[in-house]
């Protein structure tokens, strides 16, 4: 059980120390082999990693495994300038990018006039001047990067390891000693009767003309010109057996061990500390790097850890819940006090590890200074503290906070306010009267006025009285604030302001109001997760934005607010909103408490360069088939239409845990603006039509904004829309209206005809009709004709049998006379015939009979004509003239005209309209 409790002990310990921002890569995250032979980082900042199943590369966004032709496992890896050079397994060679982007292999080993050995690995790579140097266990092969040539150097024993420092190149031979190669000639640095088999597993320029060797299990050694001499540091784990070494600019010096995690020391200062698991995935560490921007980056025997030793950040990070939530925390003499959801924590400055002051388990709100003296506002009331300890000075209702008033102390609880005279602390505080609302927000502005600021109910102005016993009157300004916690009243270079997650007022005395327009409101444009703000001791107002904490300070020479911001990802400030804290620990040296502990940084921010941002792959498909890669040529990239889904992989290479960067991208042409800020580096466009694209993208980190990469590429039109298309369309639309012409020319002449064909037969049948009536008109005259001659043939004839008869009387008569008196006989009988109504009579009957119902039409016509009108009427039908009238009436010419004017005045004719005519029409 005690070595339990011990062991214990000494994990929370060791793992209660302050550590730069630390990142974890295991296999799943890269994709690729467990173990991580040797790292090396590129001119453009990417990063190579000589892993087990093959070279593995990282650009800051996109890991990326490239097996070499004989799928062995990569034990060597050195990037330089366009190539990056790796040893495997019975191969060695260089990868260059292609013109798609992607990287290809090159082996060197037909170059060998010596064949490989059986079994050959190449576990060190070294450049020195025109030459890269393989090694393996026992041979090294030089390869002359300008002539192309290879030579080969052969060991009389194993090569444990190879090293550049300075301008030359050291390996050791086991049993052998330490050689150095310098111009082309090698020599023995070092025998292995000085040695003594130590294998050396690291070799570092140190001091002056000499160098530092880093031993597998004996320790630390100087070399000054062919001397071997011991080199003693404090609280170095001799005892471990150290696999790999670097030592880094500043002297600070990285040991990876075989089982007992990574050591960090630095030769010039105290500093120190170990990582082990958890806070890294493996206890073995087989190679290390340190990058230009001074991360170090650890192959571990299952994955990478990634150690931003610069960064202007120390994580505490309270992996197995011994200390909880940062509330409140606060830097008093040498001791920095954590007030956590499990009580109050202290360390001083030398050993850094937290212990709990006994009796204060529970909730602590804050810790407040006053007079000198420290105060921690507890669930279970009050503590007084002093360095190790804590006196439990009031045990009630639990205290939000403490504030100094008048000659004692304020304090805001869960049901109101108390005040405690000072030095009375043997007595409990007293209940101010007429206010029992919490009070977690207490700013004092005078000896009688004291402002409380109430997540729900507003701000209240309270009004005291000297013996401070009550409230003598409260006003309250309820804001409309809805977002529940987070409503924060502080005073700021003497002005009562409050903020929320959306706006800051601040208070107009003359007015009695808070007003939103004002100084710091308007500086403010970052979007705040909270209304939570500090003021802090160094006159610096600190807020918690979304991306960054934002605080405002004076500016002395010019006496006007300035706005900063510190980038922080909201992970590592994470806490129950309304809950956010921040203190001043140290001379603008600044502590954020959270859920898994804090986050440690100083003022400026010491921040590297914007790094450049670089377009790394550009890849298409179509529906059917998978991305595919393409160069990255500046030339237009042209796709077919059907390869209309495109993406995009970018990067900006930095390796830091805390400044993520974030990107925003558009095309051209095609997006509405830029995209929102995301962390993730590639972007995908799916269905696009076809057209000339610009796709531009820009990234941001430490709150700058890189310049913006762009890659112009077009894509065709569809085969249905290309001009060899539109030239079918055009020829086949001509062809078609050509058809559709001959069609409807066809289809109209034939119509034509047949409408003429139509028309000619309506025609000849209206000739027909018409020749028809003209035969029928001709029919009826020719009757009529016939009639009338018929009736003349009648009445000539009738008239000639009458002249007949009378002839035949009269010749029998004159041949009978025999005297005068029988010729006047004669003459009577001529008389007679000349005046016979009986000829009338006849003519009347034969006339009828010719021209039937005539007399009858005319007489019902005109009832007023008299026979001899009828008869005149009847010589009229019959077309005689007047002369020939005359003799048939025994009457003169110009009596027939007399009786014709007689005739038309009774039938009342118009006087342009003819006798005959009219008697015709009967």
């Amino acid at each position: 059980m005690r070595l339990l409790a011990f062991f214990l002990f000494f994990s929370f310990s060791l793992f209660a120390q302050e550590l730069p921002p630390i990142t974890n890569f295991d296999p799943g995250i890269y994709n690729a082999g467990n173990q991580n032979w040797m790292i090396s980082q590129a001119p453009n900042n990417h990063i190579y990693v000589a892993n087990n199943l093959g070279l593995l590369s990282f650009n800051g966004e996109q890991w990326n495994l490239h097996k070499v032709p004989n799928a062995s496992a990569v034990r060597s890896v050195l990037a330089q300038e366009d190539r990056i050079y790796t040893g495997s397994y019975m191969d060695f060679g260089f990868w260059e990018h292609s013109k798609k982007g992607e990287l290809t292999y090159t082996s060197l080993t037909d170059l060998s006039k010596e064949e490989i050995l059986d079994g050959e690995q190449f576990w060190h790579i070294a450049a020195l001047e025109e030459y890269i140097v393989f090694q393996s266990l026992r041979r090294l092969y030089s390869y002359n990067k300008k002539t192309g040539q290879l030579s080969t150097i052969t060991a009389g024993d194993i090569i444990s390891n190879l090293f550049r420092v300075d301008n030359k190149l050291y390996y050791q031979v086991a049993e052998d000693g330490l050689y150095a190669i310098d111009n082309g000639v090698i020599e023995r640095v070092i025998t292995n009767a000085e040695i003594e088999d130590k294998p050396i597993i690291g070799l570092f320029p140190f001091e002056e003309n000499k160098m530092l060797a880093v031993t597998r299990d004996d320790g630390l050694f100087t070399i000054e010109g062919n001397t071997w001499r011991p080199y003693q540091f404090e609280n170095y784990p001799i005892e471990e057996s150290i696999f790999t070494a670097q030592l880094l600019e500043d002297k600070t010096l990285v040991l990876g061990s075989i089982g007992d995690g990574l050591h960090v020391y630095n030769l010039e200062t105290s500093l120190k500390y170990q990582l082990l698991q958890p806070v890294i995935n493996n206890n073995t560490v087989l190679s290390i790097m340190e990058d230009k921007a001074g991360n170090i980056w650890g192959g571990l025997d299952n994955g990478l850890v990634l150690i931003n030793r610069k960064s202007p950040f120390k994580l505490f990070t309270d992996i197995y819940g011994k200390v909880g939530t940062v509330y409140s925390s606060y830097q008093f003499q040498d001791h920095l006090y954590l007030g956590t959801n499990q009580g109050l924590y202290v360390s001083n400055d030398t050993s850094k590890d937290y212990e709990l002051i006994p009796g204060t388990s529970g909730q602590v709100w804050s810790i407040n200074e006053i007079n000198g003296k420290l105060f921690a506002g507890h669930d279970r009331g009050v503590f007084a503290i002093k360095g190790n300890t804590a006196n439990h000075i009031f045990d009630g209702q639990g205290v939000w906070e403490i504030k100094e008033f008048k000659n004692g102390l304020l304090q805001g609880h869960y049901d109101g306010i108390s005040f405690w005279e000072d030095g009375k602390f043997e007595k409990d505080p007293k209940y101010l009267a007429n206010f029992d609302l919490s009070s977690r927000n207490l700013i004092v502005e005078n000896d009688s006025i004291i402002w409380v600021g109430h997540d729900h109910k507003g701000i209240f102005k309270l009004k005291i009285d000297t013996e401070v016993r009550e409230v003598k009157s409260k006003e309250n300004y309820n804001v409309s604030y809805q977002g529940g916690m987070g409503l924060k009243v502080f005073q700021f270079n003497d002005s009562i302001y409050y903020s929320t997650e959306d706006e800051i007022y601040k208070y107009d005395p003359s007015k009695n109001k808070f007003l939103q327009e004002n100084n710091l409101n308007a500086l403010i444009e970052e979007p705040r997760i909270t209304g939570i703000s500090e003021v802090l001791p160094d006159n610096t107002w600190w807020s918690f934005g979304k991306e960054n904490l934002v605080y405002v300070t004076r500016d002395a020479f010019q006496d006007r607010l300035s706005a900063k911001s510190v980038a922080i990802p909201i992970e590592y400030r994470s806490i129950a909103k309304g809950f956010e804290n921040i203190s001043l620990i140290g001379e603008r040296e600044y502590l954020v408490g959270s859920n898994l502990g804090y986050t440690i940084f100083s003022t400026p921010l010491d921040l590297p360069e914007m790094e450049k941002l670089s377009i790394n792959k550009v890849s298409t498909a179509s529906l059917e088939n998978n991305f595919s890669s393409h160069g990255l040529q500046l030339e237009n990239l042209e796709l077919p239409n059907a390869e209309n889904n495109i993406n995009f992989e970018f990067s900006i290479p930095v390796y830091s845990k805390l400044t993520k960067p974030v990107y925003s991208y558009r095309i051209n042409g095609f997006s509405k603006g830029w995209s929102d800020w995301q962390t993730n580096g590639s972007a995908t466009f799916e269905n696009m039509p076809s057209g000339d694209y610009v796709f531009e993208v820009r990234g941001k980190y430490n709150n700058k904004i890189s310049e913006i990469a762009s890659y112009t590429f077009s894509i065709a039109l569809p085969w249905y829309a290309t001009t060899t298309a539109i030239i079918i369309y055009i020829l086949l639309f001509l062809l078609l209206i050509f058809i559709l012409h001959k069609i409807y020319t066809g289809y109209f002449r034939k119509q034509r005809n047949r409408l003429m064909e139509r028309n000619r037969k309506k025609i000849e049948i209206k000739q027909l009709e018409s020749q028809q009536e003209i035969i029928t008109l001709q029919n009826q005259k020719l009757e009529s004709d016939m009639a009338s001659k018929n009736r003349e043939l009648a009445a000539s004839t009738m008239n000639l049998i009458k002249k007949n008869e009378f002839l035949n009387e009269l010749k029998k008569r004159l041949t009978s006379a025999k005297n005068e008196d029988d010729i006047q006989k004669v003459i009577s009988v001529i008389n007679k015939n000349i005046a016979e109504k009986d000829n009338w009579k006849l003519f009347k009957e034969a006339f009828d009979n010719a021209d039937k119902d005539f007399l009858q039409s005319v007489k019902e016509a005109h009832p007023n004509l008299t026979s001899n009108d009828l008869k005149l009427c009847a010589y009229l039908r019959l077309n005689l003239s007047s002369k020939e009238i005359a003799p048939l009436l025994n009457i003169s010419v110009r009596s027939v005209e007399i009786k014709r004017y007689r005739l038309r005045k009774k039938m009342d004719l118009d006087h342009d309209q003819g006798l005959v005519e009219y008697i015709l029409k009967f």
